[in-house]
């Protein structure tokens, strides 16, 4: 049986699942499952890859543009310590099934020994998210909310969960937020950070309101976020007149629509860089077979293909 059928006969065990009704695990009292550790190669502990954005929907084109980034990925030497997706990992609703499928596509990667860290997007549920990775949701920093540290030797990544969840499962709701106990939790947890330390969240600073709150902790040297499928850097000043400024990113979709790839970071001594692998572009959705591939699309891909957005670990005025 090849990936493709495994991973159709995946969804309609999801699927059987969700029509018995079987409720959403709680997000409090979790307790993560213990895994066989398996052999591995060589681990760069310094190397981080980042995605977002990947709206696997197992009858859909999604799973096999994922595939492809988790092969290319395994075929690095060494290995990335870690990756950390920024939300949206289910397709629209969070349906169960699309969790079970993206499990079974990163899994690989777990196998190889490398972490992966998913946040929550504003496609996603929380509820089933945890059913599909219970040992993932019981590591969460913040009860009610998924919310993660990643850990390096030079630099750490706060994984904020932004997502508002609409009672209605048929509904989602696009803005993202960051909800009060958060905010604190966030201030609280920078105060304690002498390393370098990167924000992230699947929303941008301008719906998660979290510039202020960095602007109070000089170990902060980067905002790295989703959600507008499309590769982005900026230098967002704190204060007209100060030198003070912030460093943003916002991430490719693996692909779903809009600019289509990964993010590759090393985590140098004083900076770290981060290069854009942008395998093409498409709009809304991928060709069809025998459709003429329109130039646009391939120039946006050129255009950005190995492009660079490094962050100083020192920010400017400190």
């Amino acid at each position: 049986m090849n990936r493709r059928t495994f991973l159709g006969g995946l969804a309609a065990v999801g699927l059987q699942s969700s029509v018995l009704g079987l409720g959403a695990a709680p997000l409090n009292n979790l307790v993560a499952p213990k895994r066989q550790k398996r052999p591995s190669g060589r681990l760069d502990e310094n190397l981080v890859i980042l995605i977002s954005d990947m709206h696997v929907l197992p009858d859909g084109h999604t799973p096999q543009y994922l595939i492809r980034i988790v092969d290319k990925v395994l075929a690095m030497k060494p290995l990335p310590a870690n990756v950390v997706g920024l939300g949206d990992l289910a397709n629209l609703y969070g349906h169960l099934e699309d969790y079970e499928c993206a499990r079974e596509v990163l899994k690989p990667l777990e196998d190889a020994g490398i972490k992966v860290t998913m946040g929550m997007g504003n496609h996603d549920r929380r509820g089933n998210f945890a059913r599909a990775f219970p040992e993932k949701a019981a590591q969460t920093r913040l009860g009610g909310r998924l919310v993660f540290i990643v850990e390096t030797p030079r630099a750490d990544f706060i994984v904020l969960d932004s997502l508002q969840e609409d009672p209605d499962l048929g509904k989602w709701i696009t803005p993202g937020a960051i909800n009060d106990e958060q905010m604190q939790w966030l201030r609280n947890t920078l105060k304690g950070y002498s390393k370098p330390v990167f924000v992230c969240s699947h929303h941008g600073l301008s719906e998660t309101k979290v510039l202020p709150v960095l602007r109070e902790y000089p170990s902060c040297c980067g905002y790295i976020f989703g959600h507008e499928h499309r590769w982005r850097t900026d230098s967002p000043v704190f204060q007209w007149g100060q030198r003070d400024l912030l460093r943003t990113l916002c991430l490719p979709s693996t692909g779903y629509w809009g600019d289509i790839g990964y993010t590759e970071m090393h985590l140098l001594e004083d900076r770290a860089v981060a290069t854009l692998h942008q395998s093409e572009y498409f709009f809304n959705f991928p060709l069809k077979e025998g459709e003429e591939r329109p130039l646009q699309w391939t120039l946006n891909a050129q255009d950005n293909d190995g492009a660079h957005c490094s962050f100083s670990y020192i920010r400017p005025g400190h």
